[in-house]
């Protein structure tokens, strides 16, 4: 195999391909990222949530006690 002008130009377009490819997973994973995060503060919220309810329970308790 020699080095010639067409074999050059076949690696560079598989180098495009790849650095496209590379973009688009790059671009999956960040949306992922802030997916996640996303869910993180849902989770965080819920868990604040229940920590109010159960202040209200204990609260509630303690007036009747």
């Amino acid at each position: 195999m020699g080095l010639d002008k067409e074999t050059i130009l076949e690696r560079k377009e598989n180098l495009i391909e790849d650095l496209e490819n590379t973009k688009v997973k790059q671009q999956e994973i960040e949306k992922a990222k802030l997916e996640n995060v996303a869910l993180q503060n849902a989770l965080a919220g819920a868990i604040q949530q229940c920590d109010d309810f159960l202040k209200r329970l204990d609260d509630d308790i303690s007036d009747e006690g």
